[in-house]
């Protein structure tokens, strides 16, 4: 045990809800972490969080969550005791080895295409109102749309596979209810009963054989259940879904926001990949990465305990004062945007999709430039969250038909 203790403080909960940004800003400037209100505690500064996401001694979560809140079984808690991003040491591995193998270059790709046409659909469909609502209409279906057609699900199945993918996504939400977990619950279920019934149809098309391609090659390595490699593709779903959609809502408001930058993008689409890092970096759509610490580590003066929750808060490592000039400005030409790929985090964990999420960014943005270039802002979102997953407000845009 270590004997230098220094006194940590307790972030108020109120602060953190009506002002995480300024509250992190006020806490890091003098201390590298905090004690949360409800337990736990969250590492505040950009090093250190970059340091830590790398450091055996913080784990992952495991079955802690769900246990938590008194789940024990099922399919929620499935997705949990079978995922790679809950998983550590040799099962970790084993199990992002043969997803890594099947996300190679062209998936990506191939992925891009898919939300490319996707955007172009739901944009047809809407651009006659003059209105969007960003957030339902645009922002929850477009990276559902994209990974459908990746994985083949038909046409006809598509509506009920957004709804399902919205519905299991709102259990990692901020206030979750017991309303909120059962449908989840269900919603996960049906989910996963869609990836088993694809691995036994028939793909004739190349862009429709992933399922099957990634299920057949993750059962031939050894030690890799049904069960497991079912659920790798549940959770990349839950990550290419969900914070990709509070992203492109970010990244469209915070544009929109600043019209100069907005017309920049829209006449020179080589500015589309540094909006996307500067908005993921700005208001990320994953507030921290959730792990447990397992021994006693000194960051400075400073002992964060074994045994505790710990929250690596990407919210406030991408806003340091000490990595990054004026932090707290939106600037799409800033010279620093390079840092701003800690938000896919870093070490054994760092994001497996990470190709994935940009090209789901890029091409909502993309798309939105190029068919609504004189649309404006109408409705600003407010962003909600300060652990992991964050959530929105809806956000209305308008143009002239």
């Amino acid at each position: 045990m270590l004997d230098k203790v220094s006194p940590v403080p307790v972030v108020p909960l109120e602060d953190l809800e009506s002002d995480p940004h300024g509250t992190f800003r006020r806490f890091r400037d003098a201390h590298p972490f905090a004690i949360m209100p409800l337990g736990g505690y969250i590492v505040l500064r950009y090093d250190d969080v970059a340091s830590l996401a790398r450091d055996p001694r913080l784990r992952a979560t495991e079955i802690a969550l769900p246990a938590q809140l008194g789940i024990t079984n099922g399919a929620l808690f499935d997705i949990f005791e079978h995922g790679m991003l809950t998983a550590n040491g040799d099962v970790h591995r084993r199990r992002r080895s043969a997803l890594s193998r099947a996300l190679v270059e062209n998936v990506a790709q191939r992925y891009r295409a898919h939300v490319r046409r996707s955007a172009q659909v739901l944009l047809d469909s809407t651009y006659a109102e003059g209105e969007l609502r960003l957030v339902r209409d645009y922002a929850a279906k477009l990276p559902a749309m994209g990974l459908a057609s990746l994985l083949g699900i038909p046409n006809l199945e598509v509506p009920a596979f957004i709804r399902d993918v919205e519905a299991m996504n709102a259990f990692f939400r901020p206030d979750v209810t017991p309303e909120i977990v059962a449908a989840a619950e269900a919603a996960a279920g049906r989910v996963r009963h869609t990836i088993e019934e694809l691995a036994g149809r028939n793909h004739d098309e190349r862009d429709n054989d992933f399922v099957p391609a990634y299920l057949d090659a993750a059962q031939n390595q050894q030690g890799h259940s049904r069960i497991e490699a079912l659920i790798q593709i549940v959770q990349l779903i839950i990550g290419g879904t969900e914070s990709i959609r509070i992203a492109i809502v970010a990244q469209t408001a915070n544009l929109m926001a600043h019209p100069r930058l907005w017309n920049s993008v829209c006449a020179d689409p080589k500015l589309v990949a540094p909006a996307v890092s500067e908005a993921l970096r700005f208001e990320p759509g994953i507030a921290g990465l959730v792990r447990i610490s397992t021994d006693d580590i000194l960051i400075g003066e400073h002992v964060l305990p074994a045994g505790e929750l710990v929250v690596l808060s990407l919210m406030s490592a991408l806003r340091d004062e000490r990595k990054f000039e004026r932090p707290d400005d939106f600037d799409i030409f800033r010279q620093d945007g390079g840092l701003s790929n800690l938000v896919f985090g870093a070490g054994a964990h760092k994001c497996i999709a990470d190709a994935f999420g940009r090209a789901a960014l890029e091409e909502a943005l993309s798309a939105l430039t190029e068919r609504l270039p004189h649309a404006c802002l109408v409705r600003p979102p407010v962003f909600q969250g300060y652990v992991f997953v964050r959530a929105s407000s809806e956000c209305r845009i308008a143009w002239v038909p």
